[in-house]
């Protein structure tokens, strides 16, 4: 596929632009904000760079919008309207009323849309469900980094920021992932940042009447950690980097305490790349609702946990 990149941002660079290449596709222009600066180092050679609206006009077969959060619904819909496939960064909405308007203009376009949740393509994902064929009785997430630039998208609320938009989401896509569904009753709590508006810690709960209670921890403000734990029936698995794996990941599984664990080795696997390999076939396939379901599901309970958020006191550390 001939791809065109909307906006210059690091993962487009460092993660997005490699994996296609590598497997085979183009990259053939970008759009950003200044055409004039120069490209980074290793950029794919001959490739234009454009204004958004310019990227649009060019004879590309898709758009991947690496924007920030709030801006990812009105290229979204611009790149569809253009007539080209889009893969988009998650979270690819702020509301369902957002994901309205997507649908809408799939349904009208007939391009299929997809939203970029890489690690789902990882093989330790597919084996994750593997172990877990039936459900879950109870799942653990931690996702933490630290960031402490005021200017960082990441700690602008206007645009999106925030630790349950930025990572959270990673939490109830492996939650909504595993169990097939939407939880049925949610709650959030979060220390807001005085400052700048964001909440740099989170930690929330997803219920399930079937039987799966699902808790999260997400943090900016926090050291670097990342961990995921599914247990059904004295049956566990748990993912060592399930959201950044490094080349060689490992994951473990067993029945009883920890020593009895048994290790899985997961060999390079470049999900960005499976992702995009993922997104094509959809495209042949001619299937605009790719994963729609599931977008829904994830959108609509981070909105709830956003409704239901409780504002706890920053510490004096903040």
């Amino acid at each position: 596929m001939k791809f065109g990149i909307l906006g210059n941002a690091k993962i487009a660079r460092t993660q997005v632009v490699p994996a296609l290449l590598a497997q085979g596709h183009e990259v053939v222009a970008l759009g950003t904000r200044n055409p004039q600066a120069p490209l980074w180092e290793g950029a794919p050679a001959g490739l234009k760079v454009l204004s958004y609206e310019g990227l649009l006009l060019e004879d590309i077969d898709a758009v991947y919008i690496g924007l920030p959060n709030h801006l990812h619904v009105d290229w979204t819909l611009k790149a569809l309207a253009a007539g080209k496939h889009c893969l988009c960064e998650k979270p690819w909405a702020l509301s369902e009323r957002e994901l309205d308007l997507i649908e809408d203009m799939v349904a009208a376009t007939g391009c299929v849309a997809m939203e970029a949740f890489m690690v789902r393509h990882h093989p330790q994902w597919q084996w994750l469900r593997q172990q877990m064929p039936h459900g879950c009785d109870h799942i653990q997430v931690s996702f933490s980094y630290h960031n402490t630039d005021p200017a960082n998208i990441r700690n602008q609320p206007n645009m999106g920021g925030g630790a349950l938009w930025d990572i959270g989401c990673y939490a109830v896509m492996a939650g909504i992932w595993l169990q097939g569904s939407e939880p049925d009753e949610v709650s959030l709590r979060s220390v807001v940042h005085p400052e700048w508006g964001t909440d740099i810690h989170s930690w929330g709960e997803l219920v399930w009447n079937s039987g799966c209670v699902l808790q999260f921890g997400v943090s900016t403000q926090s050291g670097p950690e990342q961990s995921l734990r599914a247990t059904r029936a004295g049956q566990w698995a748990m993912l060592d980097t399930p959201f950044n794996p490094p080349a060689v990941t490992t994951a473990h599984h067993g029945m009883g305490p920890w020593p009895s664990a048994q290790t899985v080795t997961f060999e390079a696997a470049n999900h960005y790349g499976l992702m995009a390999d993922a997104f094509e076939q959809r495209v042949q396939q001619g299937n605009a609702q790719t994963e729609w379901a599931q977008s829904r599901m994830v959108n609509r309970t981070l909105c709830r946990l956003l409704s239901s958020q409780v504002l706890l006191a920053p510490t004096s550390q903040v």
